[in-house]
């Protein structure tokens, strides 16, 4: 038996090596990978019903987009893939394609059913799109042979059977199934047998224990942070780009364009109107109190999904209101940390944060958040919008990455897609080149951002003759 386990390992680790020159010399992989990302590629790559359930923040969508690039660049049998995902995960999707897979094109499922139809239609390498679009399309629009391999991110999406997105996604007409979750197993064994039903169709929908054992040893590549912390960074960070959507883009749009009526002020309330016009852009971006709408929430529940139900989240956001906002809509257990609290009352709300049930989340204003807290349990950092210094956004940060962590921190940014948040992320990259670390950051006394900024930052570089 030992003989056997060393005889697949060397048979592995000569695959991987031969992929990682493929996608090197080939394909332009722009940086190297992990040891365990390469166990992962050359898993999703050899099966043909597979479901990589690493933690979050191990790179499961960089596995997948190495694996898929590799496949359509050496099989022939892979020519075509479609990628489902939560509706907020798709333009991050596109993002690390561009990275990745920079050689495959790869375009958005977007537009009404006229436009998909010709979308499915064209022989474009990659599609991604949304489990709401599949549920719509996947029965009766997309037609057979279209895809030979059928990706499904966040894939404890489709774990009620009788649902009609799983039926979509199960019915789709597919030669090879991945799917992506760290968290295939939510509330019972019908979580994840619906998932390696997907894999495999001939997977029954009433299998036993012992069969959903067997399957998941066979089917499942999962790895936690703690098995792999020695290959990863302290802090991981990802920039999640998002997209504003129906009413919640009309108001940002009419609130923009009245952006020109904020120059040629007297000196100083120009500027002080251009920073509110900002603030009130900032504000659209988290939410539109009036439908409702906001792009963030979504991604902020699929963080939470994906985070599983021992996370400890931290949320910031410089908008006491907003954080009132999600306070009122947030699916798991959570409380407020605002500057008008005292001390104890802080005390109390982080020794719960610290002790009692997961998955739960800290609320917290990013002013407030820099000073005073302590919370190295937390596993996760949110930044639901960006403050005005990187110094200031390290300071919160850091109350969460202590010296004596044991586990790497995942830090997610939200950044919504042609909007102000673009422009200030931009600045704000420009203004963290200037610290050599997070002390002389939070020893810098910027105070943000001056007029000509402010001018940049909304488009009216053109119009500002006193830079």
């Amino acid at each position: 038996m030992v003989a056997d386990c060393r005889c697949v390992s060397a048979k592995v680790t000569g695959e991987i090596e031969k992929l990682r020159h493929v996608a090197e010399s080939r394909i332009g992989v722009p940086a190297p990978l992990h040891g365990y990302q390469w166990e992962g590629v050359s898993f999703l790559f050899r099966s043909p019903g597979a479901l990589l359930a690493d933690e979050m923040g191990l790179g499961k969508t960089v596995q997948a987009a190495v694996a898929l690039a590799l496949l359509l660049e050496t099989s022939s049998d892979v020519d075509r893939v479609l990628i489902v995902a939560p509706a907020s995960l798709t333009l991050n999707w596109m993002a690390e394609l561009s990275i990745w897979a920079p050689g495959i094109a790869a375009r958005r499922l977007e537009g009404d059913a006229h436009d998909r139809d010709a979308l499915y239609a064209l022989p474009v390498p990659v599609l991604v799109g949304s489990y709401e679009q599949v549920r719509s399309d996947g029965i009766d629009r997309i037609p057979s042979g279209t895809f030979d391999l059928v990706v499904l991110d966040e894939a404890q999406r489709i774990k009620d059977r009788d649902s009609a997105t799983s039926l979509a996604c199960r019915l789709l007409p597919r030669s090879r199934s991945w799917a992506l979750s760290a968290t295939p197993l939510e509330n019972n064994l019908n979580d994840v047998a619906t998932i390696l039903g997907f894999l495999d169709p001939g997977f029954g929908p009433h299998p036993t224990r012992g069969g959903i054992a067997r399957k998941l040893e066979e089917s499942m590549l999962r790895r936690r942070k703690r098995d792999v912390r020695s290959e990863l960074p302290p802090v991981i960070v990802q920039d999640m780009q998002l997209e504003l959507a129906g009413r919640q883009r009309a108001r940002y749009e009419a609130l923009w364009a009245t952006r020109d009526s904020y120059v040629g002020r007297r000196e100083g309330a120009e500027g002080a109107a251009m920073l509110g016009l900002i603030t009130r852009l900032k504000g659209i971006c988290n939410q539109d109190i009036q439908s409702g709408r906001s792009a963030k929430l979504e991604a902020l529940e699929t963080v939470v999904d994906s985070a599983g139900t021992t996370a400890r989240i931290i949320v910031f956001s410089q908008f006491v209101k907003t954080l009132e906002w999600l306070a009122e809509r947030l699916s798991i257990k959570h409380e407020l940390v605002v500057g008008s609290m005292d001390m104890e009352e802080r005390r109390a709300v982080m020794e719960r944060f610290r002790t009692e049930v997961t998955p739960r989340a800290l609320l917290v204003s990013l002013r407030a958040g820099g000073v005073g807290l302590n919370l190295g349990e937390a596993s996760h950092v949110v930044l639901f919008d960006r403050w005005w210094n990187p110094a200031v956004e390290n300071q919160a940060i850091y109350r969460a990455h202590r010296f004596d962590r044991s586990e790497p921190l995942h830090v997610v940014r939200f950044v919504v897609r042609d909007s102000i948040e673009e422009r200030i992320a931009l600045i704000l990259d420009e203004k963290a080149e200037l610290f050599d670390d997070v002390v002389e950051g939070a020893r810098s006394h910027s105070r943000g951002f001056g007029r000509a900024e402010l001018a940049r930052i909304l488009g009216l570089e053109e119009n500002d003759s006193a830079t």
